[in-house]
């Protein structure tokens, strides 16, 4: 049977081709409602002063001063480089973390399934339930305050009322919060790992490490890829985190993007400002989703 370059579609496969469209149509209607048109009203208002109680008759275009502004506004560039910090602890710890607890609880441990619902517990739960709880756990009057004045410390740690340590008091927190996908997602991938390729690097006499290094992590390389990428945008979109524990203090030292442009949005009614700060941040993951994706020819294994 000769090749055919043009083929045409049979009526079963125009009807296949209708109904998957009108699967995909609810999905492409809301994200053009919800998230392209604020998208461009953002890109587009980013150039021009506009002000969220201001007249539409006294915009005017500026070109790139909003965003020449970030650089030159010291409360907004300093949350900037908290910004990258947060992100700098929480990536690394969160992949590290929830890869070490699916490995362990891949290999077997008593009490699987109460651990992993555990695990995952915090995932689903109320953000500003669990702000209250670490709030007094961690407060004056709480265990950690109570366990440092036992071992007979005069001043005891605050972590959240600390400048240099609420940051990362913060994250981990947030770490605690969200590791729960993150787990499940590297134990069904670990279900999937070859154990003929386990078995014969024991032959060769590969230790558990060696086994871990040159089998198992090179084996999960995509869903590192995927994860990382998503929780580098999940330590991004640390505002509901940060409003609940700190609120941004002590003093500025949880002050990060997220909750900046909420207040030049949303107090200080500087929208076009606030507009500028948010496309930055997308350039910001765009850039780093573009460097992963290049580079992950060079380690992940499909």
């Amino acid at each position: 049977m000769g090749k055919r370059t043009k083929m045409k579609l049979t009526r079963a496969e125009k009807q296949e081709a209708m109904v998957g469209y009108a699967f995909v149509l609810p999905y492409l209607i809301a994200f053009i409602i919800f998230t392209g048109i604020p998208f461009i009203s953002a890109f587009l208002m980013s150039f021009v002063n506009m002000k969220f109680i201001s007249r539409l008759d006294n915009l005017k275009f500026v070109g790139l001063d909003n965003f020449i502004r970030i650089f030159t506004t010291r409360t907004v560039y300093e949350a900037l480089g908290r910004t990258v910090l947060y992100s700098v602890i929480y990536v690394p710890v969160i992949m590290v973390v929830s890869f070490v607890l699916a490995y362990l609880l891949n290999k077997g441990v008593h009490a699987v399934k109460p651990i992993r619902s555990m695990v995952f517990l915090p995932y689903v739960s109320n953000m500003i339930a669990v702000a209250i709880v670490w709030q007094i756990m961690l407060g004056p009057r709480g265990p950690l305050y109570m366990i440092q004045k036992m071992f007979g410390a005069e001043e005891p740690l605050i972590p959240l009322l600390s400048p240099t340590w609420a940051l990362p008091a913060v994250v981990l927190i947030s770490v605690w919060k969200s590791i729960g996908l993150n787990f499940l997602t590297y134990l069904g991938a670990l279900q999937g790992v070859s154990q003929d390729l386990i078995e014969a690097a024991q032959i060769d006499g590969a230790n558990k490490w060696q086994q871990i290094k040159n089998v198992v992590i090179p084996s999960v390389s995509p869903t590192t890829f995927f994860l990382v990428i998503s929780s580098v945008i999940t330590s991004l979109q640390n505002f509901t985190v940060i409003q609940g524990l700190t609120g941004g203090g002590p003093g500025e030292s949880t002050w990060v993007m997220s909750l900046s442009i909420y207040n030049y949005a949303f107090t200080k009614f500087d929208t076009s400002f606030a507009a500028a700060q948010a496309l930055l941040m997308f350039a910001v993951v765009m850039v780093i989703t573009l460097i992963q994706w290049r580079g992950q020819k060079k380690w992940v294994n499909y």
